[in-house]
């Protein structure tokens, strides 16, 4: 007979922890502690998550709820650890890089941009070799405006753009000072109107998913 799987924590993130703060610092969790930070975690089986639908809206909207209290670094999805004590030591024996990771960004949050084609851009008579010339000036445009938009950033992550994907032209995250968000969103707005043949989709401010790479291994 198999054996069942043990209870474990689903790690979310780490936070910065202040004694002030009340916990939950997002509903349906609790933290462990030690020292200025606190692991974000909940009930989970010591087994393989399956990383549905369901499951990654649950990881966004703790990371987000935390991040509405403070800063946060969130965990790679389906992080769980065997037990709190586990958990702890984790926390101890990586301490100083936590703490330097959440000093970095604390008050920012992330932007994400996706510059895509404005619809109609390739005409349907175009031969292929127009096509490819002009996807290059396109992409040539989306650098020069990536660039200004890197300068009113604190650290920018450019994303790969799926070989499938037709209609994007550049993506990237930019991690952004929360009291210069509205500056940052209007020289988006700017980039936009200086060029009609590309479009400029904005979203966040996202918990700093793009610039947090926590390692796990022994």
């Amino acid at each position: 007979m198999a054996q069942a799987p043990l209870n474990g924590l689903r790690l979310y993130g780490v936070a910065a922890f202040d004694s002030a703060l009340h916990e939950p610092l997002a509903e349906g969790t609790t933290a462990v502690h030690f020292r200025s930070i606190a692991g974000v975690v909940a009930p989970a089986k010591y087994s393989r998550m399956a990383l549905d639908d369901k499951e990654i809206a649950d990881y966004t909207r703790v990371l987000e709820e935390v991040q509405a209290n403070t800063s946060v670094l969130p965990a790679p999805p389906g992080t769980v650890f065997k037990s709190r004590d586990g958990l702890a030591r984790w926390l101890e024996l990586h301490y100083f890089t936590l703490t330097q990771a959440i000093n970095s960004v604390e008050g920012h949050g992330q932007a994400r941009l996706t510059i895509t084609k404005t619809p109609g851009v390739d005409a349907a008579d175009a031969t292929a070799g127009e096509v490819k010339e002009s996807s290059k000036q396109l992409l040539a445009t989306a650098s020069q405006s990536m660039r200004v938009l890197r300068g009113q950033a604190t650290a920018t992550v450019s994303l790969p753009v799926p070989e499938d994907e037709t209609r994007v032209v550049a993506q990237a995250s930019f991690l952004v000072d929360l009291e210069k968000w509205t500056m940052f969103a209007d020289l988006v707005h700017k980039e936009d109107a200086r060029h009609a043949n590309l479009d400029f989709h904005l979203s966040g401010p996202w918990p700093p998913y793009d610039f947090v790479r926590m390692q796990f291994g022994g």
